[in-house]
């Protein structure tokens, strides 16, 4: 496959990444809003919507005489025409998360926090997906990045013939460029992604459309881009980290719900697979450990190897402060470890031969951040 190259976007990127100003997303300071205390408040951004010279109006091409054409060949063929044209006036998305000039004819839908904009048939296939993230606590640099590595692995990778052909950042602006090909429906596909964090929201911008229309689009992407503004404030107002994928453990023993910009890693040996997913900033985890040596443990002898496996795994201090019996016959452990400063909920079953130890744990000064988001995650998993 041979892969398009981005000009006209990634000179664009290019200046972002470099000057980290052209493309953050409009915004200005505004009051604090009152949140629950679940979720901290984030630096808020007012943003006044974008005039209409944001957009640059479509070009009308007059085609030149006969004549004119012969006596001034073209040294290089012309640009192809916009694949599509945006509104000349500005609509609100996602409860007022977004401002933008909508592809027109384009097909809207939102949800929490997101709104995506698919052509009609019988075009491109373009497609616009932008999505805010509350992370519950502002990012720093690295955790930024394994934010946008980690949503870039547990979605995009996903896809058959996925390949990423480019990544950079801007450290000072918090700002990062991915792009990447793959195939959807047996078509290949360009995408580009943005992401741009304010304070607690990271903002995530996909451009899909067909590789073999992409320069034909590229240039109203870049119009659609620059034209966005977004209120931070209402952004925070979303659960933290919202936005899930399913993941499948293995041999099909559970099935989960994960938030998506976090980063999975699984490690095994002869009787053991250990599947891990960490924040982004790594304040909270959530771990599954499935052993199996060919022999049942029986239920007289579960506690007590669920209790070895934590120490092994996770302090030697845990402290078991509530254990309860599951309506699905699970049965569920919460503990702390005081010199590691840090709380988990656990869960214990045996299936045949099979021992199942699922764990969400965090830091106890992120409670506040992350336990509503690990309730659903419990909520969400399953063995058949």
């Amino acid at each position: 496959m041979i892969f398009r190259t981005f000009r006209p976007l990634f000179l664009l990127v290019a200046f972002i990444l470099a000057v980290g100003m052209a493309c953050s997303f409009s915004s200005a300071p505004a009051p604090t809003p009152t949140l629950e205390p679940t979720q901290p408040p984030p630096p808020t951004d007012t943003l006044p919507a974008p005039t209409a010279t944001s957009i640059p109006p479509t070009a009308t091409s007059i085609p030149p005489t006969a004549t004119t054409a012969a006596e001034n060949p073209p040294t290089q063929p012309p640009p192809p025409p916009a694949a599509f044209e945006l509104d000349s006036a500005t609509s609100s998305y996602a409860d007022g998360v977004y401002e933008v000039y909508a592809p027109t004819g384009w097909e809207a839908n939102e949800s929490t926090g997101a709104v995506s904009f698919a052509e009609p048939a019988g075009g491109g296939d373009g497609f616009i997906y932008l999505q805010a993230t509350n992370t519950g606590v502002e990012l720093d640099y690295t955790s930024f990045q394994r934010f946008v590595e980690a949503r870039e692995a547990n979605f995009f990778a996903t896809y058959k013939n996925y390949q990423q052909t480019d990544i950079q950042y801007n450290e000072e602006k918090k700002l990062a460029y991915v792009a990447k090909t793959l195939d959807f429906d047996n078509v290949p596909q360009t995408i580009e992604t943005f992401y741009d964090q304010k304070g607690q929201i990271v903002y995530a911008v996909d451009f899909w459309v067909n590789a073999d229309a992409y320069d034909s689009y590229v240039d109203q992407f870049s119009a659609f881009f620059n034209g966005i503004t977004v209120d931070s404030s209402k952004a925070a107002d979303t659960d933290v980290y919202n936005w899930v994928w399913d993941f499948t453990g293995p041999n099909d023993l559970f099935t989960i719900k994960l938030p998506t910009p976090w980063r999975y890693e699984q490690s095994s040996n002869n009787t053991t697979i250990v599947d891990t997913f960490y924040s982004p900033d790594e304040h909270a985890v959530i771990q599954n450990i499935t052993y199996d040596d060919g022999t049942a443990v029986s239920k007289s002898d579960a506690g007590a190897f669920a209790l070895s496996l934590l120490k092994s795994f996770y302090a030697d201090d845990i402290k078991i402060t509530g254990d309860k019996v599951q309506p699905d016959g699970s049965e569920r452990l919460t503990w702390n470890s005081p010199g590691g400063d840090y709380t988990g909920i656990s869960f214990f079953e045996s299936r045949g031969t099979t021992f199942l130890l699922f764990t969400v744990m965090y830091d106890n000064p992120y409670e506040d951040v992350y336990l509503d988001t690990l309730d659903y995650v419990i909520s969400t998993y399953d063995v058949p």
